[in-house]
């Protein structure tokens, strides 16, 4: 008989590190106090490339290398399975100054990243033709619909609590409506959401809020993702076009105010100045998982023998998940 394991969180996190468990021959269920993939893995652009990796830690970068390749073979799996397109695009993106130049091609040079020296509305610029965007809301959709497919038991609108026991090993988790989920082992998957199931997580990972807005779909042809000073833009496939994103410590206020949507308009026009004539449509706020130096916390937790957790994956949550959940699965099993 296989081992149950439940995911707390059915975010990007919890979904892949589901699906790669369950390939594992584990019997998995994945738990989410509201909808699967609604939080902060609908919310994001969907770039699949780490912004300035230059300026992090290399282990940051590692965790994101896997990306690219990944989402480009699964979205193809994810289509034919389930006939939703998650529109995995290779658009490449173009760093526009200010930026080290010196910095950037070191370490470019360092990883054998293709990039092309070139100009954007007259400002010298470097271009990273690989970099790939995928569309988040529709790829949390495809992979719902797969999990099911593959046998993954999914429970929504199910609120876990705290878990506070004595014991060394968790066998039944407390939901918030005096029920319990059993199984053999527990992985927390909740993103910004960690601390709400174990308090230790208070100080370690918290909400990092991001607003962002979406023009509505117009003639403009960007074509590839436009990247400067830590603000992007980029065009899905039906034409909507979507900038971001603002970094706001405000605890778990998901309020989205007019002053951040009128920089955020600023910022965009600046880049692609035909945007004036084009409405936004859509303004809206999600909530990163913000640690120490960006690093996710990837371990077997360090009061329960049977408890894990993946988390904390700040605004790489797409990007790192892959990874994540192979490392996750390792570690996992080298424990049993």
């Amino acid at each position: 008989m296989s081992k149950k394991i439940a995911i707390i969180g059915g975010g990007i996190i919890g979904c892949l590190t589901a699906i790669k468990l369950k390939e594992s021959g584990f019997e998995v269920l994945v738990v989410d106090k509201h909808e699967i993939g609604k939080e902060s893995s609908w919310a994001g652009a969907g770039i699949l490339f780490p912004l300035m990796p230059w300026n992090y830690r290399p282990k940051v970068y590692d965790l994101c290398m896997l990306a690219s390749s990944y989402y480009e073979n699964f979205s193809k799996k994810l289509y034919d399975i389930t006939g939703i397109d998650p529109e995995y695009k290779k658009t490449g993106m173009t760093l526009i100054p200010p930026y080290e130049k010196d910095e950037v091609v070191k370490w470019a040079n360092s990883q054998n990243l293709p990039y092309e020296e070139t100009f954007f509305r007259n400002s010298e610029s470097i271009h990273f033709p690989s970099v790939a965007q995928i569309r988040s809301p529709r790829l949390m959709k495809s992979i719902k619909l797969f999990m099911k497919e593959m046998g993954i038991n999914i429970i929504e609108n199910m609120e876990l609590a705290e878990i506070d026991h004595k014991e060394g090993v968790v066998k039944k988790w407390p939901t918030k409506k005096n029920s319990f989920i059993e199984a053999d082992y527990f992985v927390i998957t909740s993103g910004a959401w960690t601390s709400n199931l174990k308090k230790n997580y208070k100080s370690k990972i918290y909400p990092v809020r991001g607003q962002m807005i979406q023009y509505k779909t117009s003639n403009l042809n960007i074509g590839k993702i436009l990247y400067s000073n830590d603000f992007y833009i980029l065009q899905r496939k039906d034409g909507v076009i979507i900038a971001g994103s603002t970094i706001e410590e405000v605890g778990f206020d998901q309020t989205v105010n007019i002053e951040k949507k009128e920089a955020l308009m600023r910022k965009a026009e600046e880049l692609i100045p035909d945007l004036v004539n084009v409405k936004v449509e859509n303004h809206w706020a999600g909530f990163r998982p913000g640690t120490k130096e960006n690093i996710p916390f990837i371990q077997k937790d360090d009061d329960y023998e049977n408890v894990f957790v993946n988390s904390g994956h700040f605004r790489y949550g797409l990007t790192m998940a892959p990874q994540s959940a192979e490392n996750l699965n390792e570690i996992l099993i080298k424990s049993i």
